[in-house]
């Protein structure tokens, strides 16, 4: 026999379309809302904590699952009626894209990540600049290892240094004969990391920091790693 065509009932087609506007939006909720929680925390006026914690991971994160029923029954909706369907498709996607996302990053902060590493754990570089944010030089072999990032086995250049941690979206404040500093701050919600890298004869040291305690899901060893792989020859 013949399959059956989508219903084209008029009562049907309606009653589609009505509700089309209303899960289209509740797909891309999650999304807007990580955006609006990103802008009022770069402009200062929720802190990291209300805009990330409750707004993103809590909120957002709770919408996500709720866009992605949405998206469905949007999709199945569009099919059956045949009403705008590429609304539809385009909603199910960044609903099931967003969901992906978060469980991306759920998985990265799943792990017990350190926040503040060293290629030299027993005499980590010491910050001088920025000191004010870490511990003091005495509690520096607090520092953890990172198994992506090691040490230049020579000694370079001071110039060279500053480069690197340019190049890794470390703007400098601080530039010696001996030692570089600088400061990044994460796209999204601005989070700052200090870096220092130290050039002694025969060795070039590296040590990243997270300001704060809040989990990074590992970027402070990922930046660590790339200012490491930027000294590389």
């Amino acid at each position: 026999m013949p399959a059956t065509a989508p219903s084209t009932n008029p009562a049907r087609q309606r009653l589609a379309a009505h509700l089309m506007t209303p899960l289209v939006a509740l797909s891309v909720a999650a999304p807007l809302l990580v955006l609006v929680a990103v802008l009022l925390v770069r402009l200062g006026v929720v802190d990291l904590a209300f805009g990330h914690d409750l707004l993103t991971w809590r909120v957002a994160r709770m919408l996500a699952w709720i866009g992605l029923a949405a998206g469905l029954i949007a999709a199945v909706a569009a099919l059956t009626s045949r009403t705008r369907v590429l609304p539809a498709a385009a909603a199910l996607c960044i609903a099931g894209a967003t969901v992906g996302a978060f469980g991306f990053q759920a998985s990265r902060f799943d792990r017990d990540w350190p926040l503040d590493v060293a290629t030299n754990t027993e005499e980590a570089p010491g910050f001088s600049a920025l000191a004010g944010f870490h511990r003091d030089e005495a509690a520096t072999a607090d520092a953890a290892s990172c198994s992506t990032a090691a040490a230049i086995p020579s000694q370079l250049a001071a110039q060279t240094a500053g480069g690197a941690l340019v190049d890794a979206g470390f703007p400098v404040v601080r530039a010696a004969a001996f030692q570089v500093e600088g400061v990044h701050e994460a796209a999204w919600f601005g989070r700052a990391f200090d870096a220092v890298i130290r050039i002694r004869p025969g060795r070039t040291d590296i040590r990243v920091a997270a300001r704060g305690d809040r989990p990074d899901g590992g970027a402070t060893c990922r930046l660590a790693a790339k200012i490491a792989a930027n000294l590389r020859p």
